[in-house]
């Protein structure tokens, strides 16, 4: 199939290279520096767009893509606030969106057993939740948009729990007195969120391109589950397979509809 790359950054990269080893063509690149590829033939000839860029950005991104009738997968994360407008735009156009925080196939399965173990713990009420993320430092926004997905998981499967408070963020790369700081910040911020909400703490480290833990805690045991992602060939080979899925159809769609097919 022919696909365009919609943010040419190291995710835009590892889409690339794993598309041309499962057989596809990449017919468009588009940049921040060439936006006018949009209205060029060869992106309109794509089969469906792969989009990884910005929060600012994704919104029009998406809808440039449905006006030339080129689906697309969008891993962009950030710019929900505009997910109605967007969708909208994408149903006139008749073209097909596949939006997700996260489309590692690892971190899907990751969060069908949380949603599984939260489901369990709404009727052992020793036990109360916990979740922490770690990201690359590149990554701005906290808590990730996987934590937050992986969150509202565990609030639809247990009733006590009503709501996620962000607990901080730390920045492992800081200087040992600043990171201290900023710990202790956390600490003191978690023991201030009531029990029916669920703490996510931020960590951000060098290159790490994702860990995802969560953590039910009793004053006898603790049960811990937790995603650690290798490199970005997990999120673009997803990616990848989502564009795969999506080529062809028309509408809004998500993971969990495609998985539904897959597994």
């Amino acid at each position: 199939m022919k696909i365009a790359i919609i943010g040419y950054g190291k995710m835009g990269h590892a889409i690339e290279r794993i598309a041309i080893e499962r057989g596809h063509q990449i017919v468009s690149v588009i940049d921040a520096d060439n936006t006018a590829e949009f209205d060029s033939d060869a992106f309109a000839s794509a089969d469906a767009a792969i989009e990884f860029t910005t929060p600012s950005t994704a919104p029009d991104n998406v809808m440039r893509a449905a006006e030339r009738g080129v689906p697309v997968v969008c891993g962009s994360t950030g710019w929900y606030a505009r997910r109605a407008e967007v969708e909208e735009a994408v149903l006139a156009a008749g073209s097909a969106l596949l939006a997700s925080t996260n489309f590692s196939i690892g971190v899907h399965v990751f969060n069908s057993i949380s949603r599984r173990l939260a489901h369990i713990m709404g009727k052992l009420e020793q036990y109360t939740p916990r979740m922490s993320e770690t990201h690359h430092i590149h990554k701005l926004d906290h808590p990730s948009g996987t934590a937050i997905t992986i969150a509202e998981g565990i609030i639809d499967e247990c009733p006590r729990i009503e709501g996620w408070e962000d607990e901080g963020v730390v920045w492992m790369n800081a200087a040992p007195e600043e990171r201290e700081r900023q710990m202790a910040d956390a600490i003191a911020r978690g023991k201030e969120i009531p029990a029916d909400r669920l703490p996510i703490l931020t960590r951000r480290e060098g290159e790490v391109p994702g860990i995802h833990s969560v953590t039910w805690e009793s004053p006898v045991d603790t049960i811990t589950i937790e995603h650690s992602a290798k490199s970005r060939d997990g999120f673009a080979l997803g990616a990848v397979i989502a564009a795969e899925w999506l080529a062809h159809r028309k509408g809004i769609f998500t993971i969990d509809r495609m998985m539904e097919d897959i597994i």
